[in-house]
């Protein structure tokens, strides 16, 4: 009895086994097939980071594999069920080759990886701060617009590949639509990188995912604005032109506003000009009201001309004794006279003497004695600022014509 169980179990042994060898090489033959198109993965990208370096982007790289497994198994494979990966850690600046690493499932056997290693240029990392820039979805009208904003951090690091970087503008956030309110509230907003282009990018590095925004909901409302001058332009200077806008755009919760008949504006001190120039306009606004939109740039525009000094001498022949009586003739006896003479610069640079014209007025020489405070004329058309005249007055010699 015992050595009859001993034979059935040794019987049924070697039909399993028979059974086993049957289905794996003819029911479920053991298969080899190949895969292509598997996307690389660069991983440990930050170990380059750290060194300043970073990928060259905008490269995909893709192997095929060859594997093998029970023809069931193989039947069922495709790319995702894959893996492959470069690790980048310890690469220097260039191409490299970079072997590829495959993750495959457990009953599948991996024969080959073409290519097996891929080349993967590594660049200079570079970082930059660009500025941020708040969005609205909202499109407001109504005279109502969004105001008190603040935004943090307002500049944001950009880092990766030069030439990405360089074509980034701004870094944008935008508040969603419906949610402002007349109180200010704050919210967390994502954040992408904005080309010159106006186009996303988003194989940049950022310093921060998100930025904290404080943003109210704001009425408007139009006032007239007074700025006052004070002072005097230097007299290297003259201003010929100055234009201060006669109203300005304010905002704030409409209680606030409702009451302001007038803003006044920081004075302007023309003695602290010195070319032509916009001044902004600074204006006295209480704590809960700040300056719209429409008037974010207002300034006090100013337009001067420089004054030039130029120098002129007389001698006592070019100085004319006039209104004598036809029986008198008179002449200067003072050696020379300097004129000088502060006009615009287009004016003294083709100024010359024969322009100005200098005379004594002999009607009353009796009274005056024989010093007399000399006078001037300019040519028609010369515009000066002032004319100074050394010395003053210069002695005459009046003589009766017998």
């Amino acid at each position: 009895m015992l050595k009859s169980n001993k034979i059935n179990l040794l019987i049924s042994i070697v039909a399993a086994i028979a059974l086993w060898a049957y289905i794996t090489t003819v029911v479920n033959p053991e298969t080899e097939t190949t895969i292509g198109n598997i996307p690389v993965e660069l991983v440990n990208i930050d170990a380059l980071n750290d060194r300043g370096f970073t990928i060259n982007e905008g490269m995909t790289y893709l192997v095929d594999i060859t594997v093998t497994g029970a023809r069931s198994e193989v039947a069922k494979l495709t790319s995702a069920d894959f893996r492959a990966t470069a690790d980048m850690t310890g690469y220097r600046k260039g191409e490299n080759a970079v072997p590829v690493n495959v993750i495959k499932p457990n009953n599948i056997e991996l024969v080959q990886v073409r290519p097996e290693t891929i080349l993967v240029a590594v660049v200079d990392l570079i970082t930059v701060n660009k500025p941020v820039k708040l969005e609205f979805a909202d499109e407001f009208t109504g005279g109502a617009e969004p105001g008190f904003i603040s935004i943090l951090p307002e500049e944001m690091e950009v880092s990766g590949v030069t030439a990405v970087v360089d074509s980034i503008d701004y870094i944008r956030a935008v508040v969603p639509e419906g949610v402002l309110a007349e109180e200010a509230k704050g919210f967390s907003l994502d954040v992408v990188a904005i080309s010159k282009d106006g186009q996303p990018v988003y194989n940049v590095g950022l310093s921060q995912s998100q930025v904290q925004v404080t943003a109210a909901l704001c009425a408007t409302k139009i006032v007239p604005l007074k700025v006052d001058t004070l002072g005097e332009p230097n007299e290297n200077i003259e201003v010929t032109d100055m234009h201060i806008p006669s109203y300005i755009t304010i905002r704030g919760p409409k209680a606030a506003i409702e009451g302001i008949a007038e803003v006044e504006g920081r004075a302007v001190d023309l003695s602290e000009i010195a070319n032509t120039m916009e001044i902004p306009i600074d204006p006295y606004l209480p704590q809960n009201v700040e300056v719209a939109d429409a008037s974010q740039n207002i300034s006090v525009k100013i337009e001067v001309q420089g004054i030039v000094k130029r120098e002129f001498e007389y001698t006592a022949d070019m100085i004319e004794v006039a209104n004598l009586s036809p029986a008198l003739s008179g002449h200067v006896n003072t050696g020379s006279v300097t004129v000088t003479v502060l006009a615009p610069e287009a004016i003294a640079a083709r100024l010359t003497q024969s322009d100005i014209k200098l005379f004594v007025d002999a009607t009353d020489y009796r009274k005056a004695g024989n010093s007399i405070e000399m006078e001037v004329t300019a040519e028609c058309g010369i515009e000066v600022k002032s004319i100074a005249i050394e010395p003053a007055k210069v002695r005459v010699t009046i003589i009766r014509e017998d």
